[in-house]
């Protein structure tokens, strides 16, 4: 059993479709700490900030807590895919179908708005990984996730790369008799993965890209 992890961020770039192609289980992280300038909220497209907005206060709440006006989101959010794809070589294939998902999200909420979209795309990109939400966590950092992937009876751990910097030597992991596996994924923008979809004839050739061991580009 393969899992991995991640937030409900918005739109998210490749690394986060790979991670998912790739599992038996995607768990969607709701209990996070939600951070201002993190990407639950915005994301890069054609290499600039595409964001909507939230309300209220946000500072040390949970990403499960944190409130939108839903017209106000979807419209800034249409208007800046609109601005930076349309025109793009695949705008005709994909365009009207991600206007219309993003038209039909209604919720107040971050992460319902986000996973939607999430739910959305994975179907376009022919991914069946399924999506699981696991209940809040006691601990923190390596000790936390490692008692996320015992209720799903983890063999292996499928990490970004950036797990490297709290996961240490990984002895929790090894200690539960989980295997780690750091994503070998090689991307070729960290924007949306709506540019993946807007710019490539095979998306999924794109998500699926690995670094060699002699760190040339393989397709998986």
């Amino acid at each position: 059993m393969i899992v991995t992890c991640h937030q409900p961020d918005l739109l998210p770039y490749s690394g986060f479709w790979y991670k998912m192609a790739k599992a038996d289980l995607f768990d969607v992280k709701l209990f996070d700490q939600f951070q201002e300038r993190g990407f639950q909220r915005r994301v890069k497209m054609r290499d600039k900030w595409a964001s909507i907005p939230v309300l209220g206060r946000t500072w040390r709440r949970s990403i499960l807590d944190v409130r939108i006006d839903a017209e106000s989101a979807r419209a800034a959010l249409i208007n800046n895919i609109r601005g930076r794809y349309r025109g793009a070589p695949y705008w005709n294939r994909y365009g009207a179908t991600i206007i219309d998902m993003v038209a039909d999200t209604n919720t107040d909420r971050l992460w319902q708005f986000n996973l939607a979209l999430i739910l959305g795309v994975r179907d376009l990109l022919g991914i069946t990984t399924p999506l699981s939400i696991s209940a809040p966590l006691n601990d923190q950092g390596a000790a936390g996730l490692v008692s996320m992937l015992r209720r799903y009876d983890t063999t292996t751990y499928l990490s970004g790369t950036g797990g490297r910097a709290y996961m240490g030597d990984c002895r929790e992991f090894t200690a539960a008799g989980i295997d780690v596996l750091f994503s070998p994924h090689q991307p070729v923008t960290g924007d949306s993965i709506l540019s993946v979809l807007m710019d490539y004839p095979e998306p999924m050739e794109i998500v699926l890209a690995e670094r060699s061991a002699l760190g040339e580009v393989d397709s998986a």
